[in-house]
């Protein structure tokens, strides 16, 4: 039985006993649910977004603020779920259940911040898709506002994965906003296939480091935490899942997904950073 599937049965089972679960897996916010594909609702969107990897790192966690948050982010979780056949609102809202109950929350709690964050990065997709597609300038400028909004939602990444490799020099962040604000500015005459490849490069610069960082993480937490290694796996996997489809090479591709199946003292970050290099020959890693 799938990871997904236990912990829906375990959501069905305790839904009765537990308002918290009950509302996250059973409730819809009215105004949120009758909101169109808009800025408003890209807003919205970010704002639980970030609101809920507030909460989620409190020192006493409140799942019930988090559920409120959440449910906020499914008219669009439901929306990508739709568009890329992806099983979000099930598996976020699954490891909410598992992080109420106290089952390995702060492994789980990586599949809700980090799966969120895989929505966003499919959002931006999906309009970057209509701004580069439609010949209806309102259009393209509708797109390009959602995208600016929908990356507030994940700015925090790019910034901390700035301070991680970049600190003298960052460059995430800013490639990130000069190529937003460069569509913002080709919404209008509808040249923005430049901009575009800009801002997907820089997403998957960020989140290729983010998968080489918590390798590297493991590597030197192996010989004392084993825990640590776990919530840390679980954050690469996560990160993986994101630039997973950009990785053009075939075996670069197999050596990753291979590596990160391995014990914890098998684990080489200089593999996966060559890995990742040649996976993405577009995309300097550093």
């Amino acid at each position: 039985m799938s990871k997904i599937r236990i912990a829906m049965t375990i959501l069905i089972v305790i839904a009765i006993a537990s308002p918290i679960v009950w509302q996250i897996a059973y409730r819809t916010d009215d105004d949120a649910a009758e909101l169109k594909w808009g800025l408003k609702l890209a807003e919205q969107y970010a704002e639980a977004e970030l609101a809920i990897e507030r909460l989620r790192k409190a020192e006493d966690t409140d799942w019930s603020q988090i559920g409120e948050k959440y449910i906020l982010t499914k008219p669009v979780v439901r929306k990508i779920d739709d568009e890329f056949e992806t099983d979000y609102a099930r598996e976020l809202e699954a490891a909410i259940a598992l992080c109420v109950v106290g089952q390995s929350p702060k492994v789980n709690q990586q599949t809700l911040a980090k799966g969120l964050q895989h929505v966003t990065v499919l959002a931006i997709q999906l309009d970057l898709d209509l701004l580069t597609a439609s010949d209806d300038a309102a259009q393209r400028k509708d797109a390009a506002e959602r995208i600016t909004a929908f990356f507030e939602g994940i700015r925090p990444t790019f910034a901390r994965r700035d301070g991680d490799f970049f600190k003298d020099a960052p460059k995430l962040e800013s490639s990130a906003d000069a190529a937003i604000a460069e569509l913002k500015k080709t919404a209008e005459t509808g040249d923005g296939l430049a901009a575009r490849r800009k801002l997907e490069s820089a997403i998957a610069h960020t989140y290729a480091l983010s998968v080489l960082y918590e390798i590297q993480a493991i590597e030197k937490l192996r010989d004392s935490d084993r825990a640590a290694c776990d919530v840390k796996l679980a954050e690469a996997e996560m990160f993986y899942r994101i630039i997973r489809p950009r990785i053009k090479d075939p075996a670069a591709g197999e050596t990753i997904v291979a590596l990160l199946k391995l014990d914890y003292d098998k684990m080489d970050s200089t593999v996966l950073h060559e890995a990742l290099a040649k996976g993405l020959p577009n995309i300097p890693l550093r």
